[in-house]
């Protein structure tokens, strides 16, 4: 029989419901496959472990819960678990006072006051905190140039000087020979070319003109360009904290475990991810590695959360761990620290 996938827990009876949420949670506890007996007599149910179980039977056929072996019990599939994750979002909500003031202690214990430092330090907690790999990105795609400013550093490296609203700087020293008398000129024209223009639309034009010009006409303009570009694509990385914390989970499994370092290593693949949350219209979410189309994430989850700078969702900050790891502590520390972070990103302005 052709098994009925189903995706909100909305479709299921009250007791499947139920069971399913008792099964899933029993494995995230135990890590082993779990009998109608266990959940019958770990929880008191008032009905017998048969009708348990002919429930787990049902929940089977519908993809919600697979048996790894015939005598074994059984664990929830990515679609339970995902039912399971579901159902704790509903009691999210109320701010952990507790958790948010350990962290602003924590940051500013440390006495840093950069977005850089700060996210730095955000990642350290969360990855104290969960015992998993902390990760983080601040997307300035969409924030606006305000200015562009040329300082000579010395006779062949000039530090380049990138303002946007709302308040963000980059900044970056490159090396080029610039005569002093050019350097007013060229801030002037670099302003003037792209105030106004957005991050994202900035790196376009300058790629598409560095495309249209043979490197043997370059003029000390188009030099200066291809610099500035190269510093625009410095931004949008991904913080990693607490790498070896992966390697717990795929021990046993030494092709997978580089596969996935790989991955980490090169964050493009974790990038795109990112990106695709931050177009959600969600504040936090969990994504199984099965969700991601992206094979080395499979064993794992990623529990994710928007921070804001000014009245934009500019950046994400989150975990990954184990599918089978406790998601009622993670996704609540996971949403506190998001939290926390957007106030401390916008404390100053």
């Amino acid at each position: 029989m052709e098994r009925v996938r189903y995706t909100s827990e909305e479709q299921l009876s009250e007791r499947e419901r139920d069971i399913l949420l008792k099964v899933a949670e029993l494995y995230i506890e135990t890590g082993e496959p779990v009998g109608s007996r266990t959940v019958q007599k770990t929880y008191r149910m008032k009905i017998s472990s048969a009708t348990i179980r002919n429930v787990m039977a049902d929940l089977e056929d519908k993809g919600l819960l697979s048996q790894p072996h015939t005598s074994a019990g059984r664990v929830p599939t990515d679609e339970g678990l995902k039912i399971y994750i579901n159902h704790l979002f509903l009691a999210l909500g109320e701010e952990d006072t507790t958790l948010v003031n350990r962290l602003l202690d924590f940051i500013q214990g440390a006495g840093v006051s950069r977005p850089e430092e700060i996210l730095s330090r955000v990642l350290d907690f969360l990855q104290n905190s969960t015992g998993y790999l902390g990760f983080g990105v601040n997307f300035v795609e969409n924030l606006v140039v305000k200015g562009v400013t040329l300082i000579k550093v010395s006779h062949n490296k000039v530090l380049i000087v990138i303002k946007f609203s709302p308040d963000y700087i980059l900044h970056k020293v490159i090396d080029i020979e610039i005569p002093d008398t050019e350097l007013p000129k060229l801030s002037k024209e670099l302003s003037k070319r792209f105030k106004g223009k957005t991050l994202g639309e900035v790196k376009k034009e300058l790629i598409e003109e560095i495309d249209a010009v043979r490197q043997e006409f370059a003029t000390l303009s188009f030099k200066v360009n291809k610099q500035i570009l190269s510093t625009l694509n410095s931004v949008n990385q991904v913080k990693l904290q607490g790498t070896p914390n992966i390697v717990n989970v795929l021990a046993d499994d030494l092709e997978k475990l580089k596969e996935i370092l790989k991955v980490l290593e090169e964050k493009n693949v974790l990038l795109e991810i990112l990106s695709k949350f931050l177009e959600e219209n969600k504040k936090i979410d969990v994504i199984l590695g099965s969700e991601t189309s992206f094979k080395p994430f499979e064993p794992f989850s990623i529990v994710i959360g928007k921070y804001q700078v000014g009245m934009r969702n500019s950046g994400v900050v989150g975990i990954i761990g184990p599918k089978r790891m406790n998601y009622s502590e993670v996704i609540p520390i996971v949403e506190n620290v998001a939290r926390a972070l957007s106030y401390l990103m916008n404390r100053d302005k």
